[in-house]
């Protein structure tokens, strides 16, 4: 690099091929999740931003010429900067054992982060904090999202249609209006829009902003707007195939049409932020402090250097130990609490055309019982075992519809409800058949760790990771107990309903 204060010297050589080390150490240490990151970033559109984060955040450093200086000559480490790397480095591992896939991948942007700061120092770190910081958004996070951006664009879509003065039956996020009717769908949550506009709306409060907070103010912007254009632009595409009698925007050009407008929002965002434009300030050289002598450049270069491929190496040698000494158990046996209720007989399995299926599980078992009052309830058990990476517990793919099951069920109603049999809150969900709308399927599910039951996923990871670090083999199980009956069958109904509250 040659900059403003002319060529580099011996020592900012060596500072220089130290950051690149670094670099190439945390990849080549932490070699699966940046893996798992980068292999996103290529199959999935909405995190192909993801590619131009570590560019961009190295452009936005060598722009700022006045920190050059600090940063190729750092005169002390940053013990700060070694102790986020141990808390990123600690973090990872956790992640690691519970296999939570965007925690690690958080980890480990935060270990590089962790090895720049330590080795350039807190005044050369500070100088650069948003550029190091913008590393975070590399990490391909926000599916999670999903389903509440999903609900949100159906709130306001019918919102502006009912303002508009048009009647729309909602029932989930399926909309009906006399014209035909409408589905919001994964594409329509608007999660690439919102992920791309945060990503330009940060880089440009960066660039056209000094003071604090106007970036923070643009980056809120940045967040809010583009939830509301969806919402908007959902809207739109409703009126254009209700105004066109259905033949505009239900085909290819629907997508057109919301890449369209999006644009056009991002520019008008961008324009009317310009107005607010700080001035740039003028670059100070400061003369740069003692560099270190040539004897002295093992002990400036080699030594940190040397601590911090400990520190790295240390996590994923204390993970491959830990995972050597855990075997989970795979064998499902009955359920002993129902088991041990009389009233309930085991029975053969009945002709229902709905049942649960988990990918990934390294055994399952699938019972049925009848009570007295002739009520017949399934109850599946799947076991993740000792887990691989897709083949989780706690996993977004485990649900009650599968892809194949997805033109002949819905979910009606879902809710939280606490069950006698493990004294804990577990999902209440109820699925309705799509195929002749009379066959109702109620089920009740969560997950079992060890002794401890919980339909939460935060939770049934934290109890994961107790357990494994205390070396307890205890099953690992996703519990679905359901029942299915017809809609206008109000006997069957009362017995499902007696059954939900005494369960």
């Amino acid at each position: 690099m040659i900059s403003q204060m002319g060529a580099l010297d011996k020592n900012e050589q060596r500072t220089l091929l130290s950051l690149l080390a670094i670099f190439v150490a945390s990849i080549l240490i932490f070699f699966t999740t940046w893996e798992s990151i980068i292999s996103i970033w290529l199959r999935s559109d909405t995190y192909a931003h993801g590619m131009i984060v570590l560019p961009v955040s190295t452009w936005l450093v060598w722009r700022n010429k006045s920190v050059h200086k600090t940063l190729l000559n750092p005169q002390k480490r940053s013990l700060l900067g070694l102790l986020f790397l141990l808390a990123n480095g600690l973090l990872w591992i956790m992640a690691s054992i519970t296999h939570v896939l965007v925690i690690q991948q958080y980890a480990v942007v935060g270990l590089l982060i962790g090895s720049l700061w330590f080795f350039l120092g807190n005044t050369a770190a500070l100088s650069i904090l948003f550029p190091l910081c913008f590393l975070y958004m590399m990490v391909p996070v926000g599916e999670g999202l999903l389903p509440d951006l999903m609900i949100l664009t159906a709130d306001i879509s019918v919102f502006m249609l009912k303002l508009t003065g048009i009647t729309v039956f909602r029932e989930g996020l399926h909309l009906s209006l006399v014209s035909g009717d409408w589905e919001v769908v994964e594409a329509c949550s608007g999660l690439r829009y919102l992920i791309a506009t945060i990503t330009l709306g940060l880089i440009y409060a960066y660039i056209t902003y000094t003071k604090a907070y106007k970036r923070l103010i643009f980056a809120l912007l940045s967040f809010v707007i583009p939830l509301l254009a969806n919402g908007l632009r959902a809207y739109m595409i409703i009126m254009i195939g209700h105004m066109s009698d259905m033949t505009l925007a239900v085909g290819v050009d629907h997508l057109i049409y919301g890449a369209a407008f999006f644009g056009i929002i991002i520019f008008v965002m961008f324009y009317i932020g310009s107005f607010w434009k700080d001035a740039v300030p003028t670059p100070s050289f400061e003369p740069g402090a003692a560099k270190p002598t040539s004897s002295t450049a093992v002990h400036h270069y080699v030594v940190p250097l040397s601590a911090l491929l400990i520190s790295l190496l240390f996590w994923p040698i204390g993970y491959d130990q830990l995972q050597r000494n855990y075997s989970a158990q795979l064998a499902l046996s009955e359920w002993h609490a129902l088991a041990n209720v009389n009233h309930w007989k085991i029975t053969e399995a009945p002709n229902w055309k709905w049942r649960p299926a988990f990918k990934g599980a390294e055994s399952e078992r699938l019972d049925f019982y009848i009570n007295d009052e002739g009520l017949v309830i399934g109850i599946y058990q799947a076991n993740f075992g000792n887990e691989t990476q897709g083949a989780e517990l706690v996993n977004s793919r485990n649900t009650l519809i599968t892809e194949d099951q997805k033109d002949q069920w819905r979910i009606m109603k879902q809710l939280n409800t606490t069950i006698q049999t493990t004294d804990s809150e577990v999902d209440l969900v109820i699925l309705e058949s799509m195929n002749n709308n009379t066959d109702e399927v109620t089920t009740l599910k969560w997950y079992q760790v060890g002794n401890y039951a919980t339909n939460k996923s935060y939770f049934a990871k934290a109890f994961q990771l107790i357990k494994r670090l205390t070396l307890n083999t205890s099953a690992e199980i996703y519990f679905v107990v359901y029942t299915e009956t017809h809609r206008f069958d109000l006997e069957q109904k009362v017995r499902r309903d007696n059954w939900l509250a005494s369960f």
